[in-house]
Order: C-alpha cells, then sequence, then structure tokens
C-alpha cells in the first residue's frame, strides 16, 4: 500500500462500514508531519516560560521563593501553565493523527478530528468524481514534495479537500485511473447520478 512517503500505521480495510467483497486499500494518508513543526515551535517556547520565570524570581526576587505563602503558589501556577500546555499539544498531535484520508479502488473515506470529542466521516464513490487537481505552493512545499489535493464531485458535497499531504501529484493521478476503472464498473449508477444533477441545476432559478 502507497502512503505517499510517510511511513503510517497500516489500517484494516474489514473495519471500514460498508466494505465490498473485492475493496482493497490503496492510500492511507495524513498531512505531511512537517506541518506540526511550527506549532510545535511555538508550544516549545510556551514550555520555556515558567522555567524562564522561575529564573527571574531567583535572580531578583529570591525572597519570594523562600516564602512558605508565596512559594506554594508560584509552584501551582507554574504546574497549571505545564498541564495547560500539555494538554493543547496533545489536541494539535491527535487532530493531526487522527485527520486520515483513505482511499480504495472503489471510495475515498475522509475522516476529520475536530478536539478531544468530535469526529466527522465522509464517504465519497469515486464515480462520482468529476476531476481531481494537485497544487503545491511555497518553497518548503515544493522543496519536500507535499500540497493540497482538491476532488470536485458530482454530489451534494461539491468538494472533497486533502491538505498538505505528500506527494500530490501522484496521488492525483492515481485517483483519477480509479476513478475510470469504478466508472466502468458502475456505468449505469454514474449515468443516472450525472442526469441526476443535470436535472437538479436545470431546475435551479
Amino acid at each position: 500500500v502507497s502512503t505517499g512517503g510517510v511511513l503510517v500505521p497500516m489500517i484494516d480495510i474489514r473495519h471500514l462500514p460498508n466494505r465490498k467483497a473485492d475493496e482493497r486499500l490503496v492510500y492511507f494518508l495524513r498531512r505531511h508531519p512537517i506541518t506540526l513543526l511550527g506549532v510545535g515551535l511555538g508550544y516549545a517556547m510556551f514550555f520555556l516560560i515558567p522555567f524562564l520565570l522561575w529564573w527571574i524570581l531567583q535572580t531578583s526576587y529570591p525572597g519570594l521563593l523562600q516564602s512558605p505563602t508565596t512559594l506554594p503558589l508560584i509552584i501551582a501556577g507554574g504546574s497549571l501553565v505545564l498541564l495547560f500546555m500539555w494538554l493543547f499539544l496533545f489536541q494539535l498531535f491527535l487532530d493531526y493523527y487522527l485527520d486520515i484520508w483513505v482511499v480504495t479502488n472503489h471510495r475515498i473515506v475522509n475522516i476529520t478530528q475536530s478536539g478531544l470529542f468530535h469526529r466527522q466521516v465522509a464517504e465519497l464513490r469515486l464515480y462520482r468524481i468529476q476531476d481531481a487537481t494537485a497544487s503545491i505552493g511555497g518553497f518548503l512545499h515544493t522543496l519536500l514534495n507535499f500540497g493540497t489535493v482538491e476532488i470536485q464531485t458530482a454530489g451534494e458535497q461539491s468538494r472533497f479537500v486533502f491538505h498538505d499531504i505528500p506527494d500530490p501529484q501522484e496521488v492525483t493521478k492515481t485517483i483519477l485511473h480509479l476513478v475510470e476503472e469504478d466508472r466502468a464498473q458502475n456505468m449505469e449508477a454514474a449515468f443516472d447520478d450525472f442526469e441526476e444533477q443535470g436535472w437538479k441545476r436545470a431546475r435551479r432559478p
């Protein structure tokens, strides 16, 4: 299974809902790990703030650290800051790790994690796809070969977007090839779907 140049744990395709007997996994995609770097560096700087404040107190206000009243308050405040920073860092990693795109030879499954307790799953049959385009913008994106894949569909959901995935051009090429194969196998359903969408557009004022 291709993963777009990033090592990711495999999933068992049997766990996908409504799986067909001949369905196989083609891509299991996440955002490129480099996208965590900027935010991670910002969090790392915040982690240093309690230690920096402790150093300032030691050098400029040593009496505060020797007071039986203020010392527990300072330690409790610093501990709370570090605890919240760990929680924010964990949520950042969770959003990255659980935001995935699964591409099989019949469909695309988009799984989006928002916060700790909200998860959204959207599914798109390949024969509904009208077009797929890849875009790579910026020096870092070009250097590391990651970018965005935008999929235009014929359904109610007009777009599926894969953000910051590795090797987007190869992914786009593979998806378009899979679309042709799936459309040939589901010609009647694809024709009915395009006809229905055309009828809906014709009725719009």
